[in-house]
Order: C-alpha cells, then sequence, then structure tokens
C-alpha cells in the first residue's frame, strides 16, 4: 500500500525496476471500501501485497502537517519492511485533485464510489481493468472488498515474471494483459461469486488512454 496524493506517484512506478503489478485504488474514507475494507487493515495489506503489487491509494499521503493539509484525516502509522514507519493521512481536498487529474490525463471516469484500476508492471493505459468494487459487493459478486484485493495479490505472486504488460500476452494477440488478468482474478474468488460477475458493470477491459 502505497500513498498516492498525486498522479505523478503513480506514474512514477515504472521507475521502480520492481516488476510489481501497479494498481490505482480510489477508496477515500468516506465510502465503506475505504472505511471498511482499507482504514482497518492498512497495515495489513501492505505487508501481504509486499514486492508483487503496489496498491496506490488515491488522496492517501504520509507525513501530512495540518497547516497544509487543513482537511486531513489522521490514520495512523505503516511500518514497512525496511523498518521505515510512516504517518498515513487521507484529504478529500487532495482526493479531488487527484480524480481531476487522472481524467484529465485518461479517458476514465470516476464512478463516484470505489473503483479500482490495475495495469500491468509498466503503466499502459491502454490496456487495463477497471473495476467497480462497490456494484460488485451490491450485486453479491464478492462479498467484501478484501476478496478481490486477495486474489489480486495471489494473483500477482503466481504470475510469471515479465518487464512489461505486454510480455504477458501472446504475440499473435490471442490474450492481452487485461484479458490473462480478468480471466485470472475471477479464477481465485469464492467459486460462488464467479457465477455472478458482469462484464462491463462489474469490470471492464479497457484502453483509457487520450488519443495522441
Amino acid at each position: 500500500m502505497l500513498p498516492a496524493p498525486t498522479l505523478q506517484d503513480v506514474l512514477d512506478h515504472k521507475n521502480r525496476k520492481d516488476n510489481a503489478l501497479c494498481c490505482i485504488l480510489l477508496a477515500p474514507t468516506f465510502t465503506r471500501v475505504g472505511k471498511e475494507g482499507i482504514i482497518p487493515r492498512l497495515g495489513y495489506l501492505n505487508d501481504r501485497s509486499g514486492r508483487d503489487v503496489h496498491f496506490y491509494c488515491a488522496g492517501y499521503g504520509g507525513y501530512w502537517h495540518p497547516s497544509r493539509f487543513p482537511d486531513m484525516e489522521d490514520l495512523g502509522e505503516i511500518r514497512y519492511e525496511n523498518g521505515c514507519v510512516i504517518p498515513w493521512a487521507f484529504s478529500q481536498k487532495v482526493f479531488a485533485s487527484f480524480v481531476d487529474e487522472l481524467e484529465r490525463s485518461t479517458s476514465w471516469r470516476y464512478s463516484g464510489e470505489s473503483d479500482l484500476i490495475l495495469l500491468g508492471s509498466e503503466i499502459d493505459f491502454k490496456d487495463c481493468l477497471v473495476y467497480d468494487i462497490e456494484a460488485m459487493i451490491e450485486d453479491g459478486a464478492i462479498r467484501r472488498s478484501s476478496e478481490l484485493f486477495e486474489a489480486i495479490i495471489q494473483y500477482s505472486r503466481a504470475r510469471r515474471p515479465t518487464k512489461s504488460a505486454h510480455d504477458l500476452s501472446d504475440r499473435k494477440g490471442i490474450k492481452l494483459f487485461a484479458e490473462e488478468t480478468a480471466s485470472a482474478v475471477l479464477s481465485l474468488l469464492p467459486k460462488p461469486a464467479q457465477a455472478l460477475w458482469k462484464r462491463g458493470k462489474h469490470y471492464a477491459i479497457r484502453n483509457i488512454a487520450l488519443a495522441a
């Protein structure tokens, strides 16, 4: 779990050289997913995801001070594997700015609740998965957001190493990264939920890159 006060924090992911998947998580504290699925388990999800997948939490940040972020919500501390301890906070103003920036930079539009954008180890907005987490819960496709997070973590651990999202694809174009990932993540969810998934409502394989 990584703070993402700006989109640039996410775009810097490609320079990490750690081959981890990239997830942009839009789950503000005023949503059910943020309040119940993220905040109480920030430390757990950070340890669980490890080096295999990075969840960039939009609107969240570390070492913030009220003088600069007057609307900040103090969320406690996270201890990282290198021993570093970072106090986390959330700002609705910073979150709104992140959403605006992402909408200007891509064709993606915020659902208003909790969204997750899954990309490869090298960020490619042309081939990504967009999950509407709230719709999945409401329709019974998953019982809680933790089921989706765990499935993504398990997939990221099992996938073979790749330098690029498209290295996961068949060169003949049979399967792209997002298609392969969508099927793999679905297979890792509880079986009763699998039959309820509706592509295009609960998740979509999208090209959200702006045309050049």
